[in-house]
């Protein structure tokens, strides 16, 4: 009887561990996955990590630094006015910020992100011209359905948009997609992108360089909805473009919501030779329900890859719901019976012990 106390106890603290397990630690080298504590948000894995004004793109002007701090990124010189976080010439176009900033909203839509800055590369020995894409998320936060249109200005032949007006339901996030692709000489080019009338500045750093990387991070879950509380599963493409090398480069992931706020950051080094896929889980701990972005910078020798991708958090869905409590049943119910036929083999055991005192 003694044993049988023993066993259920020991197997009620696995089962008490089991289920209030907060925070799993990120298992190195292998499929790592990052589990937001159930209790609190974490803003890195287990500290808040502060971003820079060169992750943001920004080189004048005070921002957020996404702990409760505040980044000076500078002052423009004369002749120059702070657009957007970028130092512009009087007059001209605007410029940087690739994914920086806080979604603005325009007559209910909102917009993330608020200005693009990108290094694109080409290289002179193959005359080969980098191409890498940016999303655009637009919210609808108003009551009615909306058609906007979409253009550019000062980008010609450098970048192309997927639509020239986009369709968007109340409560609905949709995804606008450009193109970039770097001209064959060293520049830097300022544009703009116009979304129903709203300006979203645009900065290229075009450099000769016979290394860089296309990169591209995709929601694998259905629908591109994670269940509160359940894991957001990516896919990571990393694509080495120009001269064949063998270098570490550094991945780092970002989750915020369309307002920018960042309630996750993540980063890790990869030996990259040759085209290269692989998969990332991400715990959505107790993320509020909402639009949420994926973010995925690529940092290598001479640039930075971008990329992004939208996903939802959902109430849990019925059948999920059910699944989960059948589950604890059925192991309350195993418990039980392993308990029973403990206690049956210790009565046969006393019986047989009493029979042979006899």
């Amino acid at each position: 009887m003694k044993k049988g106390i023993i066993f259920l106890f020991v197997l009620a603290i696995l089962f008490s561990n089991f289920i209030s397990a907060d925070v799993l630690s990120i298992n190195s080298g292998g499929n790592e996955e990052l589990v937001i504590n159930s209790d609190t948000y974490i803003e890195g894995f287990f500290s808040c990590v502060p971003t820079t004004c060169a992750k943001l793109g920004y080189n004048c002007d005070s921002w957020n630094n996404g702990c409760g701090g505040t980044l000076n990124c500078g002052n423009c010189s004369s002749g120059y006015t702070c657009t957007t976080g970028v130092c512009t010439a009087e007059g001209g176009g605007g410029g940087g910020g690739g994914g920086g900033g806080g979604g603005v909203e325009v007559y209910g839509i909102v917009i993330n992100p608020t200005s693009i800055n990108l290094t694109l590369s080409f290289n002179n020995q193959t005359n080969m011209s980098q191409r890498t894409t940016q999303k655009i998320y637009i919210t609808n936060n108003g009551g009615s359905v909306r058609t906007l249109l979409v253009s550019q200005v000062g980008l010609d032949s450098v970048a192309f948009l997927s639509v020239n007006s986009i369709t968007v339901s109340p409560g609905e996030t949709v995804e606008l997609q450009v193109d970039f692709i770097s001209p064959l000489e060293e520049k830097n080019i300022n544009g703009r992108i116009i979304i129903d009338g709203k300006t979203i500045p645009v900065f290229l750093h075009i450099t000769s360089n016979p290394l860089w990387f296309d990169s591209n991070i995709i929601v694998l879950n259905n629908n591109y909805q994670v269940s509160r509380g359940g894991t957001l599963k990516t896919r990571v493409e990393l694509v080495p473009m120009g001269e064949k090398s063998r270098l570490d480069v550094t991945l780092n992931y970002i989750i915020k919501d369309i307002s920018g706020k960042i309630y996750l950051t993540k980063s890790e080094t990869v030996l990259v030779e040759d085209r290269i896929n692989f998969d990332r889980d991400f715990g959505t701990g107790m993320l509020p329900i909402g639009s949420y972005i994926i973010g995925l910078e690529v940092i290598y020798p001479g640039g930075v890859a971008p990329s992004s991708a939208h996903f939802e958090v959902v109430k849990m869905s019925a059948g999920n719901l059910l699944g989960t409590i059948l589950f604890f049943v059925v192991l309350i119910i195993l418990i039980i019976i392993i308990f029973l036929i403990i206690l049956l083999i210790q009565k046969k055991k006393r019986e047989k012990e009493e029979q042979q005192e006899k």
